[in-house]
C-alpha cells in the first residue's frame, strides 16, 4: 500500500497571499505546500481523500492516471473545491465516480455542484459522479476504510484509518483533539497522520504543540505532521521534532 501526500498545506497554501515571512519567501520546495490532500493505491485500485482547489495542479504533478473513489473528509472548501476536476477520471473510465462522505457531506456537495449526476452519460463535460453514504468501512482492493468523528469547529469531520495487508495508517488533516473513541480507532496504527496548523494554538485546529501530544497518546511508529501553514518552517522546526516524528511535505510517499 503506497500513501502520497498530494498536498500538506492549511487552507491558504504555502506560499501564503500577501504574506513576506521567511517561509513563504525563501522558495524551499518542502515549504511549498498544496490544500491538504493525499492518494493512496495497491495493485488494484487508486483512491484520493479530499480534492480541494490545487487538485488539478496535484493530479498533473503525482501523474494520476486513474481514480476508483474519492473521499471526503468534510466540507470546508479547501477539501472540496476542486471536485469539478474530477470528471476528466469518469469521463476516461466510463462509468460513475464513487464520492464517499457523511450524509451532511453529501448534502452540501449537491448543493455546490447541482450539475452532477449519474444519470448523465459518460465523457460529457461535467463530473459523472456518484454520492456514497459512509456509514461502515469501505474496502475497495486490499485496502480498507473506516471513518471516526473528530472535532472541527461547528461542522461534521470524519478522520480515517485505512488497513492494508502489510499495515495501515490513519489520517486526520483536520481536527482541534481526538476523542476518546477516534484514539481507539487509531489504536496500534503503523503511521499517524495528523494536521499541525500552526505554532500558537487555534479554535478548531490542532498547534504544533498540541499535535505532537496528541500523536503522543496515539502512539505510532512513525508519525508526519500535515494540514501546516507559513509559520511552521520545514529547515526550523522539522529538526526539533521528536525521534519517529517528520514534517511531510507534498510530494512525499509511503509505502507499507
Amino acid at each position: 500500500m503506497n500513501l502520497r501526500f498530494l498536498g500538506t498545506g492549511w487552507s491558504h497554501g504555502v506560499p501564503t497571499l500577501g504574506c513576506d515571512c521567511p517561509v513563504c519567501r525563501g522558495g524551499d520546495p518542502k515549504n511549498c505546500r498544496c490544500r491538504s490532500s493525499i492518494t493512496l493505491r495497491d495493485d488494484q485500485v487508486s483512491v484520493v481523500v479530499d480534492v480541494g482547489p490545487d487538485f488539478r495542479f496535484q493530479a498533473l504533478r503525482a501523474e494520476l492516471k486513474r481514480i476508483d473513489a474519492v473521499f471526503i473528509t468534510h466540507q470546508h472548501a479547501d477539501h472540496v473545491m476542486g471536485l469539478d476536476d474530477v470528471r476528466r477520471f469518469s469521463w476516461m473510465q466510463g462509468e460513475a465516480l464513487p464520492i464517499w462522505g457523511e450524509a451532511s457531506v453529501l448534502d452540501r456537495l449537491a448543493e455546490l455542484y447541482p450539475y452532477v449526476t449519474q444519470k448523465r452519460k459518460p465523457g460529457t463535460a461535467v463530473p459523472l459522479l456518484k454520492f456514497c453514504d459512509w456509514l461502515s468501512p469501505v474496502k475497495l482492493g486490499s485496502m480498507t476504510f473506516t471513518s471516526f468523528q473528530v472535532p472541527h469547529g461547528n461542522i461534521p469531520c470524519v478522520g480515517i484509518r485505512i488497513d492494508g495487508e502489510a499495515g495501515s495508517f490513519g489520517y486526520v488533516p483536520d481536527c482541534s483533539g481526538l476523542p476518546e473513541a477516534a484514539l481507539s480507532v487509531l489504536e496500534g496504527v503503523d503511521v499517524m497522520i495528523l494536521n499541525a496548523l500552526r505554532i500558537e494554538p487555534h479554535p478548531s485546529h490542532l498547534s504544533l504543540a498540541q499535535s505532537l501530544e496528541w500523536l503522543e497518546r496515539v502512539g505510532a511508529p512513525q508519525s508526519y505532521l500535515t494540514h501546516m501553514g507559513c509559520p511552521i518552517d520545514y529547515n526550523v522546526h522539522n529538526a526539533k521534532l521528536p525521534p519517529g516524528v517528520e514534517m511531510a511535505w507534498d510530494g512525499l510517499e509511503l509505502t507499507i
